[in-house]
């Protein structure tokens, strides 16, 4: 668990202004919405084990966001009505950590600053609003996930790692042998996934691709020439919906719109199976997705410098998978 060392506690008291991050007293955490009236936390709209202590201790995390809350001020609010032994503050971070590794959420998002007190870390800018859960979107019927023919790619006795250091030519000949395999395997699904490419500013709400990114998103066009995919999904993120459209350009698949939040691992399999679909992400989404389509925590956190990666997943008729990531950089 992270750990910090400050050297001055006078920056740290708990009077620094509350910031309006809970917004009708919930709070969303990609797939996690923590109810505070309620005093519930639930993961897909399946409500999770937590103890009400806990949650106010998150209450308190979230609404000082970014800065640390004393260990005093959580004694103060949270065990003002039971006088307790400060041991219990670490027991209910231990306890939401538990938790959010439940759900799929690495325990990074909560802090521990040594001998003050403990942070709350929101997820990186690709973060999804809040309230994006209560938007109409077109795509009900996909959420994303993608890493398919690494199972292929062994199977056929394909070696990754020569893979990666040979040219171009050799990766697109690669990539077009595995499709010519799996395309025998009528009872296979098969999902692609990729994040958006370079976008123009890290700072703006929605920003378009940059030219870096038309750039990358056309070379993973070309990695990608041969495979026909039946579905293409993207959120409604402009660098994500352009990303979509110069890789699907040619075909007649158009993108649509899913969202990540509200993904269903089931229906997706589901609504998706023997196809091949193709899933543009984000680097905040994508890994957590990835584990929770294999139902292992296989993949670590993405770094949102990383516009490289391909994950592929591969579910057989039976409903087994197996997932591999590929490191693909242009020429």
């Amino acid at each position: 668990m992270p750990t910090e060392t400050v050297e001055s506690v006078d920056k740290l008291n708990n009077n620094f202004p509350k910031r309006n991050f809970i917004v009708n007293n919930t709070y969303q955490i990609k797939h996690v919405i923590l109810d505070f009236d309620d005093h519930k936390i639930s993961s897909n709209g399946v409500e999770m084990s937590i103890d009400h202590k806990a949650v106010e201790v998150m209450q308190m995390l979230i609404e000082n966001a970014g800065q640390t809350v004393n260990s005093n001020d959580f004694m103060d609010r949270v065990w003002q009505d039971k006088p307790s032994s400060p041991e219990v503050i670490p027991a209910a971070i231990a306890r939401l950590r538990k938790m959010f590794k439940k759900a799929g959420i690495g325990d990074d998002i909560i802090v521990t600053v040594h001998k003050v007190g403990y942070r709350f870390e929101p997820v990186n800018e690709e973060t999804i609003p809040a309230n994006a859960s209560k938007r109409e979107i077109t795509l009900l019927q996909a959420t994303t996930w993608a890493l398919i023919f690494g199972g292929l790619l062994v199977s056929m006795g394909f070696n990754i790692k020569n893979y990666l250091d040979n040219p171009r030519e050799n990766k697109l000949t690669g990539v077009n042998a595995a499709n010519r395999q799996q395309e025998s395997l009528s009872d296979v699904t098969q999902i692609y996934i990729i994040r958006h490419t370079e976008k123009t500013s890290d700072t703006a709400e929605n920003p378009d691709l940059s030219a870096a990114g038309i750039e990358r998103a056309q070379y993973w066009k070309k990695v990608l020439q041969h495979i026909q995919f039946d579905q293409v999904f993207t959120t409604e993120f402009k660098r994500n919906i352009q990303t979509a459209e110069l890789i699907s350009n040619d075909s007649s698949v158009k993108p649509e719109l899913y969202h990540p939040m509200s993904f269903d691992v089931l229906r997706f399999i589901n609504l998706i199976r023997g196809q091949k679909v193709l899933i543009i992400g984000h680097s905040n989404t994508i890994p957590d997705m990835v584990n929770r389509l294999i139902d292992e925590t296989k993949y670590p956190p993405m770094s949102h410098k990383n516009y490289n990666v391909l994950y592929l997943v591969t579910i057989n008729k039976n409903g087994d998978t197996s997932s591999s990531m590929l490191h693909i950089e242009k020429p």
